[in-house]
């Protein structure tokens, strides 16, 4: 047999380094399409943490961007990029309408996009305010005003004994919505929106409930974020050293009075609330505190004041010694 040429073997050596990255980029090819589809698959699917139901509403000239980050925000999808890549894809971004958008059940991405597309202007909501320090109370007479035919009393029996877990914030709920759903919507966002933080409370001095009826507390003795931090520190350090709290709030919420109404009686009654006659806290919470109250209590602004006012103007002014805290109340508040 004749020696096989030069050309030849170079040829066949050619066609198989040939077939090989062809053989290559077929498989990276298939390898990064299945990844794609997984990764599509997995964040096409409705977020496992969703509180429903929830609304949002997309206000006229809002941006893709702002709208598609404010959905995940409220866990409706579980990825704005995604979302943004569906839209940008399938639909005209331009074609979003500015409505409210409710969401009673779990939806795809893809289900999102189409139903933000087609606009929703059949809801009729009510928007429900519910600011941080209210009670039970003051929600159930917020919401007798706002949700036609409401359940007080059932509200208030059910939802009191969950004071201080009932999360202040702006709802849009339907007219229809029970005492019931008001309550489930209100200790689910509580949850959520306390969800990094749970752990930290839970291993406070304080402990979870201590938190929450301290930080009840300070919704209604300071007036920002700020003082909250500084009036935390007092309170805590009044607890240690065994002193009365004397806060004016506890008082408050058990007489159902204004701050303005109190007279001296009052801070003689016997009542565990009464934080003039008793050491450490109130048996429950006053009122249902935000997130910067809950900070204020685990992370308090170190200080060495003991007293505190707060002046007709609202602002703080703080005293180490009694006789400088009577300084104050004869120079600001008379």
């Amino acid at each position: 047999m004749p020696p096989q040429s030069p050309r030849t073997t170079a040829t066949t050596s050619s066609e198989t380094k040939g077939w090989k990255m062809l053989s290559f980029v077929v498989s990276f090819v298939v390898v990064l399409s299945v990844i794609l589809i997984g990764t599509a698959y997995a964040l096409n699917k409705p977020p496992a943490n969703q509180t429903l139901p929830t609304s949002f509403t997309v206000e006229p000239g809002m941006g893709v961007k702002a709208i598609t980050g404010g959905l995940q925000s409220v866990s409706v999808v579980r990825s704005k990029t995604f979302l943004y890549l569906v839209l940008s894809v399938f639909y005209n971004a331009r074609d979003i309408k500015a409505s409210t958008y409710v969401f009673d059940r779990p939806l795809t991405t893809f289900a999102v996009a189409k139903k933000l597309v087609a606009g929703e202007f059949a809801n009729d909501l009510i928007k429900f305010t519910h600011i941080e320090g209210e009670s039970v109370a003051d929600i159930a007479k917020l919401a007798s005003k706002e949700i036609p035919g409401f359940d007080t009393k059932r509200f208030i029996e059910k939802a009191t004994p969950l004071e201080g877990t009932l999360y202040p914030e702006t709802y849009y709920i339907p007219k229809t919505f029970t005492a019931d759903e008001l309550i489930d919507l209100m200790t689910k966002t509580y949850t959520k929106r306390t969800a990094d933080i749970s752990t930290k409370m839970a291993s406070s001095t304080l402990g979870t409930k201590g938190t929450i009826v301290l930080a009840s507390i300070l919704e209604r003795e300071a007036n920002s974020p700020e003082s909250m931090r500084m009036v935390s520190d007092i309170l805590q350090r009044r607890m240690k050293e065994g002193m009365p709290l004397q806060t004016d709030a506890s008082l408050e919420y058990v007489l159902n009075k204004p701050l303005k109404e109190l007279t001296p009686d009052d801070l003689k009654i016997d009542s565990p609330y009464n934080t003039y006659t008793n050491r450490g806290l109130p048996p429950t919470p006053i009122g249902n505190p935000g997130r910067d109250a809950i900070l204020a209590v685990l992370e308090p602004t170190p200080n060495k004041f003991v007293y505190y006012i707060t002046d007709n103007d609202g602002v703080f002014h703080y005293a180490q010694t009694l006789d400088e805290h009577n300084a104050n109340i004869a120079k600001y508040l008379r």
